[in-house]
This record gives structure tokens, sequence and C-alpha cells, in this order.
């Protein structure tokens, strides 16, 4: 039987709509042992070698991205296995793709206040397919450290920034940063996160800028420099004071966007749009909720009641 071209540029219609193209997933080598990848959609991904294994930093958007980028790494890596997988927080386009990490016999680490969510998410894909349940995250309070060959490697968290969970991992000797979304090039930072610290993420970056870093693998963007710290803190920094300065000439939301446009709070190359005029306004949210209770009275201790007579002794 002869299948018509007619006949058959649509069975392979059929099979192109049956059959998704893979996500795309751009990959740079940083430096030897240390690699990145910029996917189309979603956070960005980062590994590198330690010892006889596989440290990943973030995990893609979906799990199709991730599938993708465990295949990146085996041919990047020469098939080492992944042993560990670190969220840099538990927003999706970070975690979602952890599942199929821990599928394939990484561990997963988070900050002790992503615990739940990241391990929420690891069960729930666990009883979709069916499969025992996976093991729970490691989680961290602090500080991380890796010892592999002759690569060191430490995980920290630095308070709330971005959210109240973020981490960074930071390659001393490579001098490369592994930021998360508490750093981004090219975009805005996103401080409508419902556990956000825009005063806190100041300092973060206050304290990064400080570090001997010359490559940065931003959460968002290409991978960058040094300088991504400074455009950042910069945004958070002008954002921050628009924030008190709203706050204390007590400007109407409805005159916001109005006010951003005016020269002296306007940020070069920041477009007053829709993103910043939602930033500025988590911000000011964010502010007024924590001047009111650091004015609120602090509550008097309970009063204990002495006994003012030793009781009578039984005769």
């Amino acid at each position: 039987m002869k299948i018509r071209p007619v006949a058959l540029s649509i069975v392979l219609g059929l099979m192109a709509l049956a059959s998704p193209a893979q996500p795309k997933v751009e990959v740079q080598r940083i430096t030897p042992g240390v690699w990145a990848a910029v996917p189309e959609a979603g956070a960005n991904v980062g590994w590198f070698l330690a010892s006889d294994g596989v440290v990943v930093v973030d995990s893609g958007n979906d799990a199709a991205t991730a599938k993708v980028i465990l295949e990146k790494i085996a041919e990047t890596t020469g098939g080492k296995p992944v042993r560990y997988l670190v969220v840099t927080h538990a927003h999706g386009d970070h975690a979602s793709g952890a599942p199929v990490f821990a599928a394939a016999g990484a561990r997963v680490i988070c900050h002790e206040n992503a615990a739940t969510a990241v391990n929420a998410l690891l069960q729930t894909a666990g009883a979709s397919d069916g499969k025992a349940s996976p093991p729970g995250v490691l989680a961290l309070t602090d500080r991380l450290v890796f010892f592999g060959g002759s690569r060191r490697a430490a995980v920290y968290y630095l308070g709330p920034g971005h959210t109240n969970g973020d981490l960074i991992v930071l390659l001393p000797d490579e001098k490369v940063l592994f930021s998360g979304d508490l750093v981004v090039n090219g975009r805005l930072p996103f401080l409508q996160s419902a556990d956000a610290d825009p005063r806190g993420w100041e300092n973060i970056l206050t304290r990064l800028a400080n570090l001997d870093i010359e490559t940065i693998v931003p959460g968002h963007g290409p991978i960058g420099a040094r300088q991504n710290i400074a455009d950042t803190l910069a945004y958070l920094r002008k954002v921050n004071s628009l924030a008190t300065l709203f706050i204390q000439t007590k400007v109407p939301d409805e005159l916001f966007e109005m006010k951003l446009r005016e020269p002296d709070n306007r940020l070069a190359n920041v477009e007053v749009g829709p993103g910043h005029i939602a930033n500025v306004r988590a911000a000011v949210k964010i502010e007024t909720a924590r001047l009111a209770k650091a004015s609120a009275p602090t509550p008097a201790p309970a009063s204990r009641t002495t006994p003012t007579h030793a009781p009578a002794k039984k005769k």
C-alpha cells in the first residue's frame, strides 16, 4: 500500500503534535569541571564536579527541562552520577524539576524555611508516579561545605531576601557564585514573594559585593560577572528608598505610577512598567508592616504572685 504525499504530510504532522519538542537548554562551561545552563524558560541551572559525582544547583522549570538538563550533565561530566541537588529556594521555576533529580538518585538540599514546600513537591510527584516515596530533603540552617577532591564548595544562608529561604553556592577557588534569584542579569528582581524582605535582600547583596567573585550564575538572564551584584543592589536600594519616601509623604496607591515617572524617582535603564510598579507597591506594603511591628508596644511580662508568708507547717 502506497502512502500519498498529502497523507504522509498529515501523518508526520500528527507525529509532531504527539511528540512535543524538547525544551532548549544552552550550556556554557565556566571553568574546568563547572558548567551552567540557561533554559529557554524558567531559571538557570548550574553544576560542578565534586569527588566522584556531581552537585547541581537548581532543577529547571519542569520535569521535561530537568530531564534535558540531566542529559546535558551526563554529556559534560562523562556520565558521573548526580549526588546532590541544591535548591536555592522553593519557587517552581527553580524547584519543579527536583523530583526528576531525586528519581535519578540525587539527595535534595534546601534551607529549612523551604523544606516543607520542597519536600511536598517530592512526595506529591512520587505519589503521582505510583512509586515509593522519595527520601526527604536535607535541610540546612546556615552553612554546608562540600569537600570533593581539589574543589571546595560552600552553601550559605545569609538571611531572608527574595524569599525567607534563599541559598547561594560559592566556589571560592574558581570565584564562581550561583546566586539563585538574589542576583539577576538584565531582569528586574522580583520583590513580590509573600515572604520577601527587600531590606534584608539589600543587606545580603552588600555582603556579596565584598566577595572575590569573577563569574555569576544568576537566577535569570545570561551568565554574567560581579557587576550583576552591583546592578541588582542599585535597584534594591532605589526601591527601598522609594518605599520609605512614599510612606513618609503618604502617597496614595493610585498615584504610585505618576510619582515613579518623576525624574527624581527614576532609575537609569529601568522602565516604569507593571513589574517595577508592582515591586514598589510590594516594598511599600512590606515596609509599612515592618514599621508597624517595630512601633507596636512590647507586651508587659506576666506578673508572678509571690507569697508574702510561708505556708504554715502542719502539726
